[in-house]
C-alpha cells in the first residue's frame, strides 16, 4: 500500500540562478534568485519535489534539519510528521515552518506520483479551469503599466496584480491611472503594497487611490504581525484587503483574517499542503475568498479542488523573474487567461534535477 511506504532519501540543494534579463522592483535591481529545493524518495521508488525562496534566511539548513526528521517515516503520517518536525518546543517553530513546508509539499508530490494522480485529483477535483492573475510591477513606469496591461487583456486575462511603490503617492497615482485607462471593461487589477506602512493613517491615501480605481484589492498594506492595524484600515476603507502569505501557522492566519477580506495562503511558507487545506477550511468558515501566493504550478491544484480559491497569481514565465521556471518538467497550461488542470501525476513541482547541478552552492543528501 502506498501509505505504508517510507521515506528513504532526502536531497536538499541551495540554488542560485541568475536572471537572463535582470529586473527592477522599486530601487532594487534583481540579478539572481536563490532557492532551496528538496527531493524526497519513497521506498517504492516514487520521488517528490518542492522548492521555495530562501528570503535571506538559512533555509538550506532549516530544510535539511526538517528532512532528517522525515527519514524512515511512513508516507501516511504526513500530519504527524509536519507537527513533530517543527521541534519539541515553541521557540524554533516560526523558523522551522518553512523547512517543514517544503518537506510536506515534497511528500504530497511523492504520494501523488506513487498513486499516479495529479494532486488536484487526490484532493477532489471540482473544476478543470481556474482564473490566472499575472503579476506586473518590475521596472514599473506609467507607460509600461499601460502597455503591459493592454497586452495581458488582449491575451484573455481578466485580472492583473500590480506591485506599487508604496512610498511615492504621486508616482503610484500615475501608474495606477495609466493601467486603469489602458484596460478594457471587465478587466480589473489589484495592488500589492509589500508592507509599505506601519500606521493606518499612512495607508489611507493609497486606499483612496485604490477605491477610485475600483481595485480588486489592496494587498499587504502592513506587516503580517500588524493585523490589528490592517483591521483598522479595513474599517476605514471600502477596498478589499489581502493578508496571509507570511502566516507562521493557522492561528496566525486566523488573526490576519480579522483584518482582511481575501486570504493569501502560501503552502511553501506556512506549513505545506496540510496547512493550506486547513487554511481553505478557515476561509470557507469565515466567508473569505483565497488567492494563493505565487508558486502557481503548485497552488493551481488548490484552485481546481476548492471553490474558495478566487484566482491563482503567477509571475509569467516569459517575464523571466522566476528563473527556476525553465527547469519545471510540468509547466503551467494556460488558455485564454485560465489555467487548465494538468493530467500528469504529481503536484506540478518536478524539476530537471540534473540540469540544476551548475547552480548548486550547497548540497546535502540524507539516507536511512
Amino acid at each position: 500500500m502506498p501509505l505504508d511506504q517510507t521515506i528513504t532519501r532526502a536531497e536538499v540543494r541551495r540554488l542560485v540562478i541568475p536572471l537572463e534579463n535582470p529586473v527592477r522592483l522599486g530601487a532594487v535591481r534583481i540579478t539572481e534568485r536563490t532557492y532551496v529545493a528538496i527531493r524526497l524518495t519513497l521506498s517504492g521508488g516514487a520521488m517528490g519535489y518542492a522548492y521555495g525562496y530562501d528570503r535571506g534566511m538559512p533555509l538550506f539548513e532549516i530544510v535539511a534539519a526538517a528532512a532528517g526528521r522525515y527519514l524512515g517515516q511512513k508516507l501516511g503520517d504526513k500530519a504527524r510528521l509536519a507537527h513533530s518536525a517543527l521541534g519539541l518546543t515553541p521557540a524554533p517553530r516560526a523558523t522551522m515552518v518553512r523547512g517543514v513546508s517544503l518537506c510536506d509539499i515534497a511528500l504530497w508530490d511523492a504520494h501523488a506520483h506513487a498513486v499516479g494522480q495529479p494532486l488536484h485529483a487526490m484532493l477532489g477535483t471540482l473544476r478543470d479551469r481556474v482564473e490566472l492573475m499575472p503579476v506586473i510591477g518590475y521596472g514599473m513606469t506609467p507607460e509600461f503599466a499601460a502597455r503591459e496591461g493592454a497586452e495581458l487583456a488582449a491575451r484573455g486575462f481578466r485580472s492583473i496584480k500590480l506591485m506599487i511603490d508604496g512610498a511615492d503617492l504621486a508616482f503610484d497615482t500615475q501608474v495606477v491611472s495609466a493601467l486603469a485607462e489602458a484596460l478594457p471593461k471587465g478587466v480589473r487589477f489589484g495592488m500589492d503594497a509589500h508592507w509599505s506602512w506601519s500606521r493606518a493613517v499612512d495607508a489611507l491615501p493609497w486606499c483612496r487611490l485604490a477605491e477610485r480605481a475600483d481595485a480588486l484589492f489592496l494587498e499587504d498594506p502592513v506587516a503580517p504581525t500588524d493585523w490589528r492595524i490592517a483591521a483598522e484600515i479595513r474599517a476605514r476603507s471600502s477596498v478589499p484587503l489581502c493578508l496571509g502569505e507570511d502566516a507562521v501557522n493557522l492561528a496566525a492566519l486566523r488573526d490576519m483574517a480579522e483584518g482582511s477580506d481575501i486570504l493569501r495562503i502560501d503552502a511553501a511558507a506556512s506549513g505545506g499542503i496540510g496547512y493550506a487545506l486547513d487554511g481553505l477550511a478557515l476561509a470557507r468558515a469565515q466567508g473569505k475568498s483565497v488567492i494563493p501566493h505565487v508558486f502557481a504550478t503548485l497552488h493551481q491544484h488548490l484552485g481546481f479542488a476548492h471553490d474558495a480559491v478566487a484566482r491563482i497569481e503567477a509571475i509569467l514565465p516569459e517575464l523571466g523573474a522566476d528563473p527556476i521556471d525553465p527547469f519545471l518538467t510540468q509547466p503551467m497550461q494556460i488558455s485564454q487567461g485560465m489555467l487548465v488542470a494538468p493530467m500528469q501525476a504529481g503536484a506540478g513541482l518536478a524539476l530537471d534535477w540534473r540540469a540544476l547541478d551548475r547552480f548548486i552552492t550547497h548540497e546535502q543528501e540524507l539516507t536511512t
